[in-house]
């Protein structure tokens, strides 16, 4: 890195010691300006206003009565003036002018919205020439949400979001404009404050106890551990970019086919200080019940549980599982305190949040404490140093929950319990034997431990340097960087009393596993701005990026434990594990914009990649990226205020995974001394990043007198080198290869509309958004493969096809008989998605409602599946035309018919509702005179759906961990821990 850094460097002292040549803009204050910033139309003063001197870092801050003073050099000068929330004002200032009044117009749709096109430049979204989607700080907090992922649903246009289970505290994949691997990883990069942050998933360790997948201790795309990202708070969210397209994300290299999103802090802002309190109370409510059989007769029971079942039996008795296993109905918390103030040349922004909520299974929960300080400081007049970090700790239990080999995750297990047997605990404290399935899930419930602890730091800093300004031309130099650390703990107890446990002879289960992930990066940039003409300027930036990831695992587990102590050292069987990772990137990159008239805006750049994952780290692979805007303004006065035609093409990669170029040394056993041999699967010496072209293109529109905005966009992706595994002859001795060779194909289309139909007395703001894409193997090396099974449903890879069709085994008619077949049930990825939502303001009163429509797509019922398997689904009584029993015949056909178990997984689900009321400033002062003012709010999350998709939640995949590929994930659900409805009262307090 260092050696790389000097060239930035050098070139920095160059163009610096060129610029020099002539005075220097800013000189020794001469004079003195005040002014005044006033809200266009009401004249209502802006306090807390940004004034600077173009084209170097003096500046103020007005007052709370909106006015400045400030010291500028003789001669005329040009005033920037920013604020959150209004497009940025440029204000000349003669020689001889003294006085100045500013006005800001607010920017409701957020057209000047300054909007990240570089490593460390923006531009307004007025010339932006891709589409870039943008959620407010106060988007994401309308509703009280556990992950910032949750507040993202259904207000980005493009972006698929589903939860891998209900269980407090997360655990969510996002996937941005359909599909981008098969084997590589699917997910976002994340940004904060520049800096590039991990959203792994650390697997549990159930594993050992369900047996979901082979022996191993942990199998996260089985037990849908946490992403990471979700450990951060929403609360300190000033506003998030979602890159989606390649053009946009290319600054980001070899990193960012499956998009960038990038979050912004919040800020101090100067002045006396500002306190702001919000406190919340809520409570969850189980969402959809499966519902169980009421068995019509003793016969009935009989044939479905054995001979033993009349001697449980009662007709009268009908025990509700579900409300027993998922009614816990918990007061939870939320509260959060923050303060900003400071002065011209300090602020601050501190901040500290505590999140305690239970689930609606008793003993699960997720608890979630912060605390951030953000401190912006001017050093001299042309160095400024921004510096934040934040504290989080993150605590969870979970419960046993999921896929199940063993008889013992609870969902799996309530399919097999008869609303007959009474499984409660009794008054001396005894948990009763269920006599037809070895597990009482009530007992699991009460005594089974999945307990997890993370600690994260994630320190961010900017430092910018005004080098030097002369006339026309100014130089910059931006560095930052940070890191991003994390540790986390899981700790699993199975006591040995559990009525599973001595089902294999090794009562009593215990896995222990500590883990820890460091992100570190930095980016040295270079920018220049020229303006040679009045209505021209040109913008070009050169810099380096460096980062380093490390990640390391040890677990041990322990089976039969002795005295049933919770240690590993107890156990008599006992097995260890441990995993290290390291990679190296470093990256170049370049870019130029140019902006004629504030219309047109020509973009050109490159980023080049190297990386330790590659199959050689020396060598880098070219990303460039090219787009064009042009504004054409006034078109029909009233009407299409303006008119923006956009083209973007940009190419991103996806790097191979760690140690998929590496052939694995296997343990190994020759003459009763421990060996390596050289592992069966060899890898490629050549392995490269996958490739992804996309073109772009599309048109936004501002609409009667700015009141409204339409953007449509289509899109075309083209991934090639995509990573595959290929079959080799045995004569290699090996069997298989990882490598590059498949190539795909993605396009779609997205559209958006935000509108402020009515503004006055009343206020109306309603904004839509839709998105859609499709997907194709346009090559593939090896043959057509499956990633699943048929009876169960799988993904089928195969060139010419969706990278996400669906296949199930089918009887169909052949000669002498039907068959069962493999054949296309359909595809998992949805035809459309869509989001409304619309907030109406009234005095103090504000009513605001999301809709979240999907279309399409399929999604195993694995969790009815099991129902029937256990004869005890609601409805397995009801006959078919022929008279059978409708369970039965489902029960005995599902593995020639796949289908019947795999649904349309269409709803639209009523996301997001807010109620709210401004209490009168004069009753807030009453009650407490330090208060500025007070607002009560009732919210509620996932409130209702309308689906034909039977019981489960219809967007839940709890097969595959966040960072496993979005094909393997099969698009199945099966004994997750139920979906919850989300109600929240909470009061925000400025003081």
């Amino acid at each position: 890195m260092r050696g790389n850094s000097v060239v930035v460097c050098a070139l920095a002292a160059a163009c610096a010691g060129a610029l020099a040549a002539g005075p220097a803009r800013a000189q020794a204050p001469a004079r003195t300006v005040t002014g005044t910033v006033v809200e266009e139309g009401s004249g209502a003063p802006l306090p807390a206003a940004q004034v600077q001197l173009r084209g170097t870092t003096v500046g103020t801050i007005t007052g709370d009565n909106g006015t400045f003073t400030l010291r500028v050099p003789a001669g005329d000068v040009v005033l920037l003036v920013r604020r959150i929330g209004y497009p940025a004002v440029e204000a000349r200032v003669a020689a001889d002018q003294g006085t100045v009044r500013v006005s800001m117009r607010k920017d409701a749709l957020k057209l000047e919205e300054i909007v990240v096109t570089g490593q460390a430049t923006g531009i307004s979204r007025r010339n932006l020439p891709n589409s870039i989607a943008s959620v407010s700080g106060e988007e994401v907090t309308k509703v009280s949400s556990q992950t910032i992922e949750q507040a993202f649903q259904g207000k980005i246009a493009g972006a698929q979001i589903a939860q891998s289970t209900g269980a407090p505290g997360g655990g969510n994949r996002v996937r941005i404009r359909g599909i981008s691997s098969i084997l590589g990883n699917a997910t976002p990069l994340y940004v904060v404050d520049g800096v590039i942050v991990s959203d792994v998933s650390i697997g549990t360790g159930t594993n050992k106890v369900t047996g979901a997948a082979g022996t191993a201790i942990s199998a996260a795309t089985q037990e849908s551990p946490v992403n990471r990202i979700a450990d951060l708070d929403p609360n300190q969210i000033e506003n998030v970019e979602i890159l989606k397209g390649s053009a946009a994300a290319a600054i980001y290299g070899s990193k960012a086919s499956g998009g960038v999103i990038i979050i912004t802090t919040k800020r101090g802002v100067a002045g006396a200080p500002k306190w702001l309190f919000r406190g919340g109370v809520g409570t969850p409510r189980l969402a959809y019940r499966n519902g169980q059989r009421r068995f019509p007769s003793v016969e009935d029971a009989t044939r479905a549980f054995g001979p033993t079942a009349p001697q449980y039996f009662d007709a009268s008795r009908f025990i509700d599982y579900e409300s027993l296993a998922y009614g816990n109905e918990p007061i939870n918390g939320d509260v959060a305190l923050q303060v900003s103030g400071g002065n011209e040349a300090t602020r601050y922004f501190v901040a500290g949040s505590a999140r305690d909520e239970e689930g609606i299974v008793a003993r699960t929960y997720a608890k979630k404490y912060g605390a951030r300080i953000n401190v912006d400081q001017r050093l001299t007049d042309r160095l400024q140093l921004q510096a934040g970090t934040e504290v989080l700790r993150t605590l969870s239990d979970r419960g046993l929950f999921g896929n199940d080999n063993a008889g013992n995750s609870v969902a799996y297990t309530l399919t097999k319990v008869p609303s007959f047997l009474d499984l409660r605990q009794r008054e001396d404290g005894t948990w009763p034997v269920n006599p037809f399935y070895p597990s009482n899930p009530l007992q699991t419930i009460a005594r089974f431990k999945n307990s997890e602890g993370v600690w994260r730091n994630i320190t961010t800093g900017r430092l910018t340097w005004d080098i030097a300004q002369r006339g026309s031309q100014e130089l910059r130099f931006v560095a930052y960087g940070g890191t991003d650390v994390l540790s986390q703990r899981n700790e699993v107890f199975s006591p040995p009393d559990l009525q599973y446990e001595p089902a294999d002879n090794l009562p009593g289960t215990s896995v222990v596993s500590d883990a820890t992930n460091q992100n570190a990066n930095a980016n040295l940039n270079l920018v220049h701005v020229w303006r040679p003409l009045a209505r021209l300027s040109a913008t070009t930036q050169l810099g380096t990026q460096y980062e380093r990831r490390s990640f390391a695992l040890n677990r041990a587990s322990a089976q039969n434990l002795l005295g049933g102590l919770e240690v590993v050292t107890s156990g008599t069987i006992r097995d260890v594990d441990e995993q290290r990772l390291r990679v190296v990137d470093f990256g170049l990159f370049g870019q130029t914009e140019l902006l004629l008239a504030e219309r047109l805006l020509l973009t050109a750049g490159a980023r080049a990649d190297r990386s330790s994952n590659n199959g050689d780290p020396s060598k880098f692979f070219l990303f460039p990226k090219a787009s064009a805007s042009y504004r054409m303004p006034g078109l029909l006065a009233g009407l299409v205020d303006e008119l923006k035609v956009r083209l973007a093409y940009g190419e991103t990669g996806n790097q191979p995974l760690y140690g998929q170029k590496f052939t694995p040394l296997d343990l190994s056993n020759i003459g009763g001394a421990g060996a390596f041999r050289v592992g069966t699967a060899r890898a490629a010496s050549d392995l490269r990043p996958e490739r992804q072209r996309e073109l772009e293109g599309g048109f936004d529109l501002a609409l009667f007198r700015n009141r409204a905005t339409l953007d449509l966009t289509a899109f075309q992706r083209r991934i090639s080198d995509l990573l595959i595994t290929r079959t080799l002859p045995p004569t290699s001795g090996y069997s298989s290869e990882t490598s590059n060779g498949a190539a795909m194909k993605v396009w779609g289309f997205e559209t958006s509309l935000s509108a402020f139909p009515v503004q006055g007395a009343v206020t109306w703001n309603t904004r839509f958004n839709l998105g859609a894409n499709r997907s194709r193997i346009t090559k593939l090396p090896v043959p057509a493969f499956l990633l699943g099974t048929p009876q169960v449903g799988a993904v089928r890879i195969e060139e010419g096809k969706s990278a996400t069709q669906l296949i199930g085994n089918d009887t169909l008619p052949q000669p002498g008989g039907r068959v069962v077949v493999p054949v296309v049930m359909g595809d998992g990825n949805p035809k459309y998605n869509a989001g409304w939502g619309n907030e109406i303001r009234w005095r103090g009163l504000s009513a605001y409602a999301l809709l979240d429509r999907q279309q399409g797509g399929m999604l195993a019922n694995g969790t009815w599946r099991h129902y029937d398997l256990g004869q005890n689904s609601r409805d397995y009584d009801a006959t078919t035309a022929t008279g059978q029993k409708l369970g039965e015949v489902r029960r005995t056909t599902y593995l020639q018919v796949t289908r019947i178990y795999y649904q349309d997984a269409s709803y639209t689900k009523l996301r997001e509702v807010t109620l709210g009321y401004d209490l009168p400033r004069a009753l807030t002062q009453r009650l407490w005179s330090r208060a500025q003012s007070a607002r009560l709010q009732l919210s509620g999350r996932n409130l209702y759906w309308w689906t034909d998709f039977r019981g489960g939640d219809p967007e839940a995949e709890n097969f595959g961990a966040a960072n496993v590929p979005s094909s393997i994930q099969r698009n199945r659900e099966l004994a997750a821990y139920p979906a919850s409805r989300q109600y929240w009262l909470n009061l925000n307090v400025e003081f």
